[in-house]
């Protein structure tokens, strides 16, 4: 977002599939709610109108689900993207109290919900607020060491994902090597490095042989540079969750280090990141593996549902406040 001066006149503007739009706005008066809802509802109608929208939501059973998301997401969006356009004294401060809320969020709570539900859906058992005790650096009561340190070496991850993450085969790996250092497995051996160097079965189904890894990994990361203009975002990042997860690229941690790259890519095509909660990973391994009939609208349904859960956490609290 960025303001654009016209004949006079000063507008909020933004660039959407290359398509410049303005919203008018009174300089003399501070950005409102109002405005943001205007340039977000000018911004969906073109994303919506698009033919990669069109495609993507011909393959999910509610579309409606789709326009709500699309909506939310990025008005919240929008609204942070005003740190870099505005001072804070040009904003209302009903607005002020949203964006302030969306910061820290950000910062601190999707990073706690993100990491407990990930971590638990691969069978962690350390609760929610302990969570949030380690990564605010306070006194926590759990005991299971191996636990502590995935916490601590997500933390770790999610900043290096954010700052300084670029999709190529070496950051994968290290992406990996950051999630798992000096955790063990389940059988008491550390992970190993480096890609998986046996076969791994997955709901009953054989993934990539560990010969082929390489080779779908760099493929899968070319199709996302093409797709990234020609695939709309959110089917973007299910579909590489998808297919990052239908290789299974290490012995072990696909499922966390996959939902971290999904986020990535939602990020990188401004909208929010998203959550896969615990409560409904039975519900997510089978979305994943109904996926194996090459018809995606369970799988895209459950993404939806699971995004619109992680949005509606965020209004609650707002409206709240």
């Amino acid at each position: 977002m960025f303001i654009e001066r016209k004949d006079s006149w000063l507008f909020l503007a933004k660039k959407v599939w290359k398509k410049k739009f303005l919203v008018q706005w009174d300089v003399s008066r501070k950005v409102s709610k109002e405005n943001i809802t205007q340039i977000t509802q000018k911004e969906c109608d073109i994303l919506s109108n698009s033919l990669e929208y069109k495609n993507f939501s011909k393959n999910i059973h509610h579309p409606h689900l789709l326009e709500n998301i699309l909506l939310k997401s990025k008005y919240l969006w929008n609204i942070l993207e005003m740190i870099e356009s505005f001072d804070e004294n040009q904003i209302d401060h009903t607005l002020i109290k949203e964006w302030k809320y969306l910061q820290k969020w950000m910062k601190y709570v999707f990073p706690k919900k993100f990491i407990y539900n990930s971590n638990n859906i691969e069978w962690s058992k350390i609760p929610e607020d302990e969570v949030e005790k380690i990564i605010k650096h306070k006194k926590y009561s759990h005991k299971i060491i191996n636990e502590i340190q995935e916490v601590e070496n997500s933390i770790e991850v999610w900043w290096f994902l954010i700052n300084d993450f670029i999709f190529n085969e070496a950051n994968i790996k290290k992406l990996y090597h950051k999630l798992t250092k000096n955790l063990v497995q389940e059988n008491g051996e550390k992970y190993p490095r480096g890609f998986k160097k046996i076969s791994n079965v997955v709901n009953n189904d054989i993934t990539t042989p560990p010969e082929k890894v390489s080779e779908e990994i760099c493929r899968l990361i070319e199709w996302y540079r093409w797709s990234r203009k020609e695939v709309f975002s959110l089917q973007l990042a299910f579909d590489f969750h998808l297919t990052y997860e239908q290789i299974h690229p290490f012995e072990n941690g696909n499922g966390r280090t996959g939902r971290l790259l999904m986020n990535k890519i939602l990020i990188q095509n401004g909208m929010l990141p998203m959550v896969v909660f615990t409560q409904n990973k039975q519900s997510y391994f089978n979305a994943i593996a109904s996926c194996n009939t090459w018809n995606k609208k369970k799988y895209y349904t459950f993404m939806l549902e699971q995004y619109e859960k992680t949005l509606e956490s965020i209004h609650e609290v707002m409206l709240r406040g």
